[in-house]
């Protein structure tokens, strides 16, 4: 014995639902109104299912939703988070910028990070940094790396010229 459907329980009628629909501006909540018109027009749930392409419990959930909050319950959250990105004061970034600018010393993001924690008492995580010194057109350079347990025999033999000698056969 299958596991028993969840009823409609709104009073809504289609041309109501069709009407929301028009006016809805979520393109998923569209597509669950759409679902509900489906069955309210007497489609089965395996119909809707896979004419959507989702799975029954989802079907199930969207109809639960509906029941308890219409179709405005039927806009889900798309996750991020709540408060949105933090917008950052550029006073900072601009002091920061003007300290670059005398190329007194070498500048890293974690030590751009520490200058700006230490002068402006506020935290700014080095991904935010690095996104704004780029903005203002600066670039980023690494070091190259430095082999800390080189083989010297094989540095040597590089130094050499090794790559211009004709390879033996």
């Amino acid at each position: 014995m299958g596991k028993l459907l969840t009823p409609l329980t709104r009073r809504e009628s289609v041309n109501q639902l069709r009407q929301k629909l028009a006016h809805a501006d979520d393109a998923e909540q569209k597509t669950r109104i759409r679902a509900i018109i489906h069955i309210k027009e007497g489609a089965t749930r395996a119909e809707v299912g896979r004419r959507f392409c989702i799975d029954p419990k989802t079907l199930r959930a969207w109809v639960c939703a509906y029941n308890k909050g219409g179709t405005k319950a039927l806009v889900f959250s798309k996750g991020g988070r709540l408060e949105g990105n933090p917008t950052w004061d550029t006073e900072p970034f601009d002091e920061l910028i003007k300290e670059i600018d005398k190329q007194d010393r070498y500048w890293s993001v974690p030590i751009m990070q520490e200058w700006i924690e230490a002068h402006h008492g506020v935290y700014i995580p080095e991904s935010t940094i690095w996104y704004h010194v780029r903005a203002l057109n600066y670039s980023y350079k690494s070091s190259r790396p430095h082999p800390a347990q080189g083989n010297e025999q094989k540095q040597e033999y590089f130094k050499k010229g090794a790559l211009k000698q004709p390879s033996k056969m």
